[in-house]
């Protein structure tokens, strides 16, 4: 379970968004959560990549590393002299990203309904997700952990 989480953002990108209250104005963020047992996680976001939508996600532990890395629409790689790597840019959308993701969703939910099965997210874990703290310059709801007085 996340004990704390400690967020800062800011306009780096998009003047465009600006305007926009609270952590909406935030084209670029960092995340650090804070779980029980002394992990804690990093994360780096950003509206904007000019080479696709970017989305990884890293492991590190005492014995290993682990990572999960963009999807793209072939597994084509270029090789010249200057590059190598992936002919296409990573998915741009997240339907097309996610289809896998929607169509187990979906069968878990029928499975629910028709079997009886138990479902893989529940209601509870929305509960909990609102027990953490807010992004930056947001109140969260009432009895919820936060970092600091100021945003919790």
């Amino acid at each position: 379970e996340p004990l704390r989480v400690f967020a800062t953002g800011g306009c780096h990108v998009d003047p465009n968004i600006r305007h926009l209250e609270g952590a909406e104005a935030f084209d670029t963020a960092n995340i650090l959560v804070d779980f029980e047992g002394g992990v804690v996680a990093s994360i780096d976001v950003c509206r904007k990549a000019v080479y696709g939508y970017d989305q990884r996600a890293e492991l590190l532990g005492t014995e290993g590393m682990m990572q999960s890395e963009n999807l793209f629409p072939t597994t084509v790689r270029k090789a010249t002299a200057d590059w190598f790597g992936h002919a296409d840019k990573p998915h741009d959308f997240f339907m097309n990203r996610y289809a896998v993701a929607y169509e187990t969703e979906t069968a878990a939910f029928a499975r629910a309904i028709t079997d009886g099965a138990q479902v893989p997210v529940d209601g509870w874990d929305g509960v909990r997700s609102l027990r953490l703290p807010p992004p930056p310059g947001e109140r969260g709801p009432p009895g919820g952990r936060g970092g600091d007085d100021e945003n919790s």
